[in-house]
């Protein structure tokens, strides 16, 4: 019996295993898209494994896999950040039972809760970071 596939709430992606965060890795490095056999090229497992890895990495939706030929190019769906985002969101919130920034922010306070003055400063805060950008 095949066991299911741990997500990553909110954004319903599907967790990846340390070797296939790898694979992810060099198809990170590469939004335009990169050639299977480069990335065979870049690992030292067995041909079949490297397959393999790459074919589950796009059975989780993380990228679209468009054939060239003998081989695949690999471009991924989703960015780093946006992995690590949901990988970071499901952690905190199975782990510690953090489930919003204020919870973090209360957490590294040592407490469970934020005053009104230390929530609206947070708030003022996390503008001024998406300004930035």
């Amino acid at each position: 019996m095949k066991t299911p596939q741990k997500t990553l709430e909110p954004l319903g992606i599907k967790k990846l295993s340390k070797t296939e965060l790898e694979f992810m890795e060099v198809i990170w490095a590469h939004p335009q898209g990169i050639r299977s056999e480069d990335i065979y090229a870049k690992f030292s497992q067995a041909l079949g494994t490297k397959s393999t890895i790459l074919h589950r990495i796009s059975g989780k939706g993380l990228v679209t896999a468009v054939r060239d030929g003998r081989h695949h190019i690999y471009m991924p769906k989703i960015s780093r950040e946006e992995y690590m985002q949901a990988f970071f969101q499901e952690k905190l919130s199975r782990e510690f039972g953090i489930t919003s920034f204020e919870g973090l922010a209360a957490a590294f306070c040592g407490r469970t809760k934020l005053r009104p003055e230390e929530k609206e400063r947070i708030g003022k805060l996390l503008e001024e970071l998406k300004d930035d950008d």
